[in-house]
């Protein structure tokens, strides 16, 4: 009778833990307000798109190993950008512009680069609102980070679509295989949207993400992709009715609703990915105020100082396995105790403290975190407020945080 008591109560715990985490990721993706983003990027794609697309086929055609693939590479974009279903009007002018790559001069060559970099600007902003970065990278550090996508992710297809002919071509036996070869070839083109979108998600924003958390969000939102490529099948053969409204025009609309969809896809997979670190010990639970950032930020200064006397630094994974907040939220104080002066990062991107804690005040931790004056005259409740406020601001100016750390220590 009490085993089956504890087995309901575990399998309730369980079933609230992951309802509790879905209204969490619920409430991210409506702070993030991924609709009217998803708009705004599905406009901006639109301009954007044949720049990138060519520049892509510019990068697979540098190497004369993928010169065999660049049709199935052509294919596959295609495919996946543009649904068969949608029309064959893109599909005709893609391939025209793609064609038509090799005799772009150098400027035109980086007048596309430059409007593909600003495409992925566009994304990388919209990546760090989702990550809660407050200063994005130096330029230099972001075009580096723009080339690399642009670079590798068609080179990652480019040998993925050579994995796949080798795989066919050694398969090819009859015709019986070739529902198996269907299978492989979906399956293949999950793997490597997977491949790209774990990219997207690990290296364009400003912010540390574990290469797992990029992984399992990379691959849910392939999958969700997979399903959503059947619906939207299924609601524009059998449901809509764009080609009796619109006619000829009917690949616009078909085309913009995709490109609507497939971002705001890709977007809560980035939600996704971002919560992932709110999972281990329950940190969503956790309420994100000031006054929770300030009690972090004194944790990580008092677990800086404890690693620099042992004269090693702490990387952002070791932070978080004390330190009970996601990665975003850790980020956030760490980077506002690097602005301050309180901590630095080495180049390899750990955390070492950049004062002795005799030399760090509570009061600068709760100005910085909590509740800054500003000294203005012209606010009877602020100076209301302030005046009430004095005897905690006396206490926390006395006190340095070596002197809290004692205290913590005698309880």
């Amino acid at each position: 009778m009490n085993s089956d008591i504890t087995v309901r109560l575990a399998e309730f715990k369980r079933w609230d833990t992951w309802r509790g985490f879905g209204r969490f990721l619920l409430a991210r993706m409506a702070q993030a307000r991924l609709t009217q983003v998803a708009g705004s990027l599905t406009f901006t794609t639109l301009l954007a798109l044949v720049p990138l697309f060519t520049v892509a086929l510019i990068v697979v055609s540098a190497f004369p190993v993928f010169d065999d693939y660049s049709t199935r590479f052509k294919v596959m974009l295609l495919t996946t950008l543009v649904p068969e279903f949608a029309g064959k009007v893109f599909s005709v002018y893609l391939r025209q512009f793609a064609d038509n790559a090799g005799k772009l001069t150098s400027a035109g060559v980086v007048m596309l680069g430059v409007t593909a970099i600003l495409m992925m600007m566009t994304v990388e902003r919209t990546f760090n609102t989702i990550w809660r970065v407050t200063r994005s990278r130096p330029l230099l550090s972001q075009t580096m980070v723009y080339w690399t996508v642009l670079t590798l992710g068609p080179l990652i297809l480019g040998v993925g679509l050579g994995s796949w002919h080798w795989l066919f071509k050694t398969m090819r036996r009859q015709h019986e295989l070739s529902t198996l070869a269907e299978l492989l070839q979906s399956m293949g083109a999950m793997a490597l949207t997977t491949v790209v979108l774990s990219l997207l998600y690990r290296i364009v924003p400003a912010r540390f993400v574990p290469m797992r958390h990029a992984l399992v969000g990379a691959t849910l939102t392939a999958a969700l992709m997979e399903v959503l490529k059947a619906g939207f099948r299924y609601y524009i053969e059998e449901v809509a009715s764009y080609q009796l409204v619109y006619g000829a025009f009917a690949s616009l609309p078909i085309f913009l609703m995709w490109l609507y969809l497939l971002w705001l896809l890709v977007l809560a997979g980035a939600v996704l990915t971002a919560s992932l670190s709110y999972w281990e010990g329950e940190a969503w639970r956790r309420s994100l105020m000031p006054r929770r950032r300030f009690l972090d930020a004194i944790e990580v200064l008092l677990l800086l100082d404890a690693a620099q006397a042992d004269g090693r630094p702490l990387s952002l994974p070791e932070l978080r396995r004390a330190v009970n907040v996601g990665y975003d939220e850790l980020g956030v104080v760490v980077d506002t105790l690097t602005q301050e002066g309180l901590a630095e990062r080495t180049q390899a991107g750990a955390c070492v403290l950049a004062k002795k804690l005799d030399a760090i005040r509570l009061i600068e931790l709760f100005r910085l975190f909590v509740y800054r004056p500003d000294g203005s005259d012209d606010d009877d409740i602020a100076c209301a407020v302030e005046a009430l406020m004095v005897p905690l601001t006396d206490v926390f100016e006395e006190m340095t945080l070596a002197d809290f750390s004692r205290r913590l220590a005698l309880k």
